[in-house]
């Protein structure tokens, strides 16, 4: 009877602590993002159609104090249509012994966030006139952006130019969210001494000698 009601409270006691330490550890914190940037765009001749391209950019209006952009991306243009697709990974377009590109988000400060990017465009020739949309797609960050993952959509406007040596100008439009992934670490510790303590207690309670009457 003893060791019955021992096992059931212990039980109870091994479901809370599941409880009590395993959601933190599945917890995240979700922040909204915007900002405007305005983008200074060159690019590289891999092949006829095929370019490495780089932006910069700032923005008067980021949150979290994330007013500069810096990329390097692979883009693909049909001369005939005018549509265009860039992507971070090479092998999109078939290239290979290529660099991944990457895009990073920063500032003045520690905040920090790195990611992909794909997206498609069109090109008005008319007008020299590029848009696309797409995403960035966060695998981590620094200072409040530790490992932060999340897509932020955006759309972009440039202003192409005939001059291939000459930086174009362009707008970009980013808009989206980040999840801050928990840590584990702190979570699991906690929970293997509370398994390790009661593990302790139970292997004591069960050595006591059973006594009957007083």
């Amino acid at each position: 009877m003893l060791s019955s009601k021992l096992i059931w409270s212990t039980s109870a006691f091994l479901t809370f602590c599941l409880g009590a330490f395993t959601s933190p550890a599945m917890g995240q914190s979700i922040y909204n993002f915007t900002a405007n940037y305005d983008t200074l765009n060159t690019s590289k001749a891999i092949s006829s159609s095929i370019s490495e391209a780089f932006i910069t950019g700032e923005s008067n209006d980021a949150l979290y104090g994330l007013n500069n952009i810096n990329g390097a991306t692979y883009t693909q243009i049909g001369f005939t249509t005018g549509i265009f697709r860039f992507n971070t990974y090479p092998a999109t377009f078939g290239l290979q012994g290529r660099p991944l590109g990457s895009v990073v988000f920063s500032g003045s400060g520690y905040n920090k966030l790195f990611g992909t990017d794909s997206a498609t465009g069109i090109i008005d020739f008319s007008t020299l006139t590029a848009t696309s949309t797409g995403a960035f797609t966060i695998t981590g960050g620094e200072g409040m952006f530790k490992n932060a993952i999340g897509t932020l959509a955006f759309s972009e406007v440039d202003q192409l130019n005939l001059k291939p040596d000459v930086p174009f100008t362009g707008r970009a439009v980013v808009s989206g969210t980040i999840q801050i992934v928990s840590e584990p670490n702190s979570s699991s510790m906690a929970f293997s001494f509370v398994m390790f303590t009661v593990v302790g207690i139970l292997f004591r309670r069960f050595r006591q000698p059973i006594r009957f009457g007083r």
